[in-house]
């Protein structure tokens, strides 16, 4: 990422309403009785940026076994920070990935693709599935729709977006189950849209001065109703109801 965007994380994740969104999806679908994983399962946070969501797991799951993995130390020192005692954090690349587990009941990979690319990362992809017991899954949330890059993703360094069609290719081509498959942000997407529209005109590659929306934080009014909205719409997708559109892609691949 660009100078100064790990910090920036760092500092917001915890209350930023995308962030609590994204985890509300994800503990809603784990809740879910066709998704739910074994009592203290092994967990891999693969690609864990600035430590939230292994905190997030740690207290949703109590894994017996919680390792977590990122390319960058300045990521992993700050995610340090947050981990839990125990927790496994090491450096490694979503491209290569080491693993220092045996099997494994759930690989998590939020918002890492979207750097390398998917192409890049399908033999460290095919690893980690490997890793995954059977009924193990693997979590991603993506960003959606090539159109959308704008400066955000110039900070961030975005070399591919997705879509549904294209992440449901790419866990066909690992092997596993669709278990579920959405855009998310499905509401606030025309708003977000929008919002863009700067971005994506000042958007020039390789940019260092380019900053991330993280940089633009709501009011704590604002974050509550955005968050609410989320919720709602977690709630479906947890059940399976696919949302037409939104701004990321969320899937939970099984292995079968």
């Amino acid at each position: 990422m660009n100078p100064g965007e790990y910090e920036v994380m760092a500092a917001v994740e915890d209350r930023h309403w995308w962030y609590r969104g994204l985890r509300d999806a994800m503990a809603r679908c784990l809740a879910q009785p066709d998704l739910r994983l074994p009592s203290h399962p092994r967990v891999l946070d693969a690609g864990c940026g600035t430590g939230a969501t292994l905190r997030f797991l740690a207290q949703l799951l109590e894994p017996s076994y919680l390792g977590a993995f990122d390319s960058s130390p300045e990521a992993l020192r700050l995610s340090a920070q947050k981990a839990p005692p125990g927790a496994d954090l090491y450096l490694s690349d979503i491209r290569d990935p080491v693993l220092r587990a045996g099997q494994l009941d759930l690989v998590v990979s939020l918002d890492v693709l979207y750097i390398p690319g998917a192409e890049a990362s399908m033999k460290g992809l095919e690893r980690l599935v490997s890793a995954l017991r059977s009924g193990g899954l693997l979590i991603l949330n993506l960003p959606a729709y090539d159109w959308l890059y704008s400066e955000h993703d110039v900070a961030v360094h975005t070399r591919e977006r997705f879509t549904v069609g294209r992440t449901r290719a790419l866990l066909d081509r690992l092997g596993l189950h669709v278990a579920r498959l959405t855009y998310r942000l499905c509401a606030l997407f025309p708003a977000i849209a929008l919002a863009r529209i700067p971005g994506m005109i000042r958007a020039r590659r390789g940019s260092t001065e380019a900053r991330s929306d993280l940089h633009a934080v709501p009011g704590e009014a604002m974050s509550r109703a955005l968050l609410a909205l989320l919720e709602m719409e977690n709630r479906l997708l947890a059940r399976g109801l696919r949302l037409p559109w939104g701004s990321s892609v969320f899937a939970v691949g099984r292995k079968t």
